[in-house]
């Protein structure tokens, strides 16, 4: 039985990484040569336009909005190859963490810092230096803290029981979603989605963003303390 469920979740799992894959692809053919301007002026307007103080947000999320787009794509093909990759290896049996109680104290007060930071730079991302995937970076740090400090399976059982794993697909599909939808806005002010103005898009983006990138590396660094010991 479980075989056959690891079977099915492997052919699932390869259907989805042909069907990004294929995605990428159009993409990239379809994509129109770049026309030589002046940077400065560029980045300016761009600002201008988003109406954020943050300027390198405005141009990540702006008119290079399609490669944030690639980003979270290769970074969800990453984890699923994780995933396939160490399906069928054994699962350890015992997982021990570190007991010092002064480190634990220690790294407890680091991942609850962690964890306001990835809030922070998610919700401020636009108007600090900042955003989803630095957000995503501390909000796994924060989770990977208490792995190691021996409340591995409390983590798993939260997992579990919290459908992260089905709240990192919804984020994926949300996040395209709404970059369609501000990109489309971006490029055609006349569009049905420019309602919306841009100063919205951009912190929606950017927490959104951070919510997945949280869970898919959470996801991966789980795998492999699970499959490979590595604590």
């Amino acid at each position: 039985m479980t075989n056959s469920s690891n079977y099915a979740q492997n052919i699932k799992s390869t259907l989805y990484l042909i069907a990004i894959s294929i995605v990428m692809l159009v993409g990239i053919l379809l994509r129109p040569e770049a026309i030589p301007r002046d940077t400065n002026q560029i980045v300016d307007y761009l600002t201008t336009l988003a109406n954020i103080p943050n300027s390198v947000t405005a141009v990540i999320l702006g008119s290079r909005l399609f490669d944030t787009i690639g980003e979270v794509i290769v970074f969800t093909v990453a984890g699923l190859g994780v995933k396939i990759l160490l399906a069928h290896e054994k699962t350890e049996s015992l997982l021990l963490g570190i007991q010092d109680p002064v480190i634990i104290s220690l790294l407890d007060f680091v991942a609850l810092l962690s964890a306001f930071l990835a809030v922070e730079l998610a919700i401020r991302g636009h108007i600090t230096p900042g955003g989803g995937f630095a957000a995503g970076v501390a909000g796994a740090t924060s989770v990977t803290l208490l792995m190691i400090t021996g409340r591995l399976k409390l983590i798993e059982e939260f997992y579990s029981h919290s459908n992260a794993a089905v709240i990192e697909k919804l984020a994926v599909v949300v996040f395209i979603s709404l970059a369609m939808m501000s990109f489309t806005s971006f490029v055609y002010p006349t569009s049905p989605f420019s309602w919306i103005p841009q100063n919205i898009y951009i912190p929606m983006l950017n927490i959104v963003a951070g919510l997945k990138v949280t869970i898919g590396a959470w996801s991966i660094i789980r795998i492999f303390i699970n499959k490979r010991g590595i604590i």
